[in-house]
């Protein structure tokens, strides 16, 4: 694939196609709710022989919402989970069951130890419904999610007590270790400026100073090397753009009409998004720029398919730790049926070859993630079962633990190091 330099590129998208990139935009932004009902409808159809299954959560009437279980319910299931020594990592898949909120929380969610294979269910503290974007992400060995309080921190193993951040439920991750950016909007409306952010540590200690968004910034996506990566608005559509505090905003090449539903990943380093997306949400390009050199690779979809699948920033772990490799999903003929299969691009590769991973055909959104060091990459496979793919030799796993439509599916290192 050839490599560009970073340039200012303006876009001049007609008036047509700013009024579908804003449908898609807001339709994806309240991608949340769809995803969990969508569970919903997979939790009455599917049944799985496990003591945590989709199954053992009928559905209800809507006058007797579903029970959830209570806090640090542990089920362990009777067949053995994936088993994946050297990858020293957890796996925390949220929700499981119908999307009942109560004073407790939310649904409960499975906590997977790939290094033993125990599988669990445990309860999300108080974690409470909203439009929001992230939802729940890992932060080191924590996870960082929307509480009824605000936005709240808890070990990933979801053992203890959260400690809680701000009572503001808007927040991106951070290219400081152990911190995340605390978001607040105008009346607590998504998108209302004057826009303020800080910086805090997640496992206590004092917030850093708060600055105000730009002029015309429409959301804070993420923290990079280079300054916050920014979703600005042109008009009617969007575009994607790097800021720092006394400066204007850059905007990103071939990124004036992306917005943040156009991403597929974001790192400290490595931005990615698709452009030339359709408004069945396929992709004809997938573009990662580094921050720090401003250089640029493109990926075209790959043959035979529809287009790239955009899942959206901050809802999918796709570049791998240590910004080695990308995992992305392409869109099968015809893209209507929202069917799609998975690719992964080693990024330090010198073909830039796009390889298909067996068996990994899977609806539109299905979550995907990186174990701790980033040796495999844990998939939905065949009967919505977890699965791994080693990319270095090939292997695949496969477990009984049902998988991976999930609102957030977020891996952390369980052991020191």
């Amino acid at each position: 694939m050839r490599a560009a330099q970073a340039s200012r590129l303006p876009g001049d998208g007609t008036e047509p196609e700013a009024v579908i990139r804003e449908a898609r935009r807001r339709q994806r932004r309240r991608h949340l709710v769809a995803g969990v009902a969508i569970i919903v409808l997979l939790t009455a159809a599917a049944t799985v022989v496990t003591a945590v299954s989709w199954g053992s959560h009928p559905r209800r009437p809507a006058s007797r919402p579903a029970r959830t279980a209570p806090a640090h319910t542990i089920r362990p299931a009777p067949l053995p989970g994936l088993i994946l020594g050297s990858a020293v990592t957890t796996v925390m898949m949220w929700p499981i069951g119908p999307p009942a909120f109560t004073s407790a929380g939310g649904p409960p969610a499975y906590v997977d130890d790939l290094t033993t294979g125990h599988l669990s269910q445990r309860q999300v503290p108080r974690i409470a419904g909203c439009d929001c974007q992230p939802y729940l992400i890992a932060v080191g060995k924590r996870l960082v999610y929307v509480s009824a309080g605000g936005t709240a921190a808890i070990p990933a193993d979801l053992n203890g007590k959260p400690r809680m951040l701000g009572t503001t439920p808007f927040f991106a991750p951070s290219a400081a270790p152990g911190h995340v950016w605390l978001v607040r909007f105008r009346g607590d409306v998504l998108g209302q400026a004057p826009i303020r952010v800080w910086p805090v540590p997640v496992t206590g200690g004092p917030p850093g100073a708060a600055v105000t968004l730009p002029a015309g910034a429409d959301m804070l996506i993420r923290g990079t090397d280079a300054g916050l990566l920014l979703e600005v608005r042109h008009g009617r559509s969007a575009g994607l753009a790097l800021w720092a505090p006394g400066s204007a905003p850059a905007n990103l090449p071939h990124a004036h009409a992306s917005a943040i539903s156009d991403g597929f990943d974001a790192t400290s380093l490595l931005v990615a998004w698709g452009t030339g997306c359709d408004a069945d949400g396929a992709c004809q390009m997938l573009r990662i720029f580094n921050v720090v050199t401003g250089r640029m690779v493109w990926f075209p979809a790959p043959p035979g398919t529809a287009g790239w699948v955009p899942d959206g920033f901050n809802y999918v772990s796709a570049i791998s730790p240590g910004n080695q490799m990308i995992a992305a999903y392409a869109a099968t003929w015809p893209p209507r049926k929202g069917q799609a299969r998975l690719y992964v691009i080693r990024l330090t590769s010198p073909s830039h070859r796009a390889r298909a991973v067996p068996s990994s055909a899977a609806p539109f959104y299905t979550r995907t993630a990186w174990s701790a060091k980033g040796s495999w990459l844990l998939y939905q496979g065949a009967g919505g079962h977890l699965r791994a793919y080693q990319v270095t030799t090939g292997k695949t796993r496969q477990s009984s633990t049902p998988c991976c439509r999930y609102t957030a599916m977020v891996a952390v290192p369980n052991r020191p190091g």
